[in-house]
């Protein structure tokens, strides 16, 4: 935007062609410093152009031939861009057969392919989450996502749902308690989604269609590569085994889950209670913090009339708690 100064100039400069500084100075009232600002802001602008006939005059030029002076080289420089765009595709697009056929390989020649870098990973579990077809099997142990997160894959499961893609998804208990991660199950459930859960998930694992399996490795807490199975045999036995988990596990979504109004995340801490386990050993085996485990403890102690640990195991059997 100019400013009022260079306005007034630019005005004047229409009215009166080959003015000089002086000229302006005298019928607008600014002083030549300001004038020769508003000079200067009106030539970088192509709104003015000088006249050397004796002396440095003026003339105002159309804002038409003004804007195309200075978009001209703008609009040269994006079609270039698009140029390199258009050439770029053409590249990638010639790459797609040739890639599509070293997986065909891939798949024939390797049964387990050890995928080390966490961005692959990611790449290969969108690559086979919008090809399947039949059905996705997932396991997700932990702590459940960020609300960022969920919003994003939110989208993909409905898209999955809506092609008439089965989706069983197996998170741990704890994550009832994890706002951002049930309102995502909220979403895909009222879709067509399957959610259950369980006390304990021993492996992160997901099932594309019965033809692929991807497996965390978890050799340690950072390891983040990926085992993409793609033996018929292995699948199935994965399979096999998600379906067992998901027969023992319970939905995600309900009102009074487990026994006498337990959840499965309370039930589980009552029997590492138990079984004589710490605090903080029975926080670290369900997944949960120390301060929500002795929150469930005391709780449990209270409803059973129990006035020690070993108390409370006692009359959880007897109730038929555990």
């Amino acid at each position: 935007m100019l400013s009022q100064v260079s306005l007034d100039v630019y005005r004047f400069a229409v009215s009166r062609p080959g003015w000089t500084a002086k000229e302006a100075s005298e019928a607008l009232g600014y002083t030549s410093k300001v004038i020769d600002g508003a000079i200067s802001e009106l030539t970088a602008s192509c709104l003015l152009l000088q006249q050397n006939t004796g002396g440095p005059s003026y003339t105002a030029v159309s804002p038409d031939v003004a804007l195309a002076e200075l978009v001209d080289p703008d609009e040269r420089a994006l079609l270039e861009l698009r140029g390199r765009i258009s050439n770029r595709r053409r590249e990638m697009a010639a790459l797609t057969p040739a890639y599509v056929e070293a997986r065909k390989r891939l798949a024939a020649d390797s049964s387990v392919e050890v995928v080390e870098d966490q961005e692959q990973v990611q790449r290969v579990l969108i690559e086979y989450g919008r090809s399947a077809t039949d059905r996705v099997l997932i396991a997700r142990p932990g702590q459940g996502a960020n609300a960022d997160i969920h919003e994003e894959s939110v989208q993909k499961d409905l898209d999955l749902l809506r092609g008439g893609v089965r989706r069983q998804t197996l998170y741990h208990a704890s994550t009832r308690d994890h706002v951002p991660t049930r309102k995502a199950v909220e979403v895909i459930t009222q879709a067509g989604g399957e959610f259950r859960t369980l006390p304990y998930m021993p492996l992160r694992t997901l099932i594309f269609d019965d033809k692929v399996a991807v497996v965390a490795r978890d050799l340690h807490p950072g390891d983040v590569a990926g085992l993409v199975v793609r033996d018929t045999n292995l699948i199935r036995i994965f399979g096999l085994l998600f379906e067992f988990a998901w027969g023992l596990a319970e939905p995600f979504l309900t009102d009074n889950p487990g026994r006498e109004g337990l959840t499965s995340t309370q039930r589980s801490v009552l029997t590492a209670l138990a079984s004589g386990y710490s605090d903080e050993a029975i926080a670290r085996r369900v997944g949960i913090s120390v301060r929500t485990c002795r929150r469930h403890i005391a709780w449990m102690l209270e409803e059973l009339g129990a006035e020690s640990r070993f108390q409370a195991g006692i009359k959880a059997h007897k109730a038929g708690w555990i």
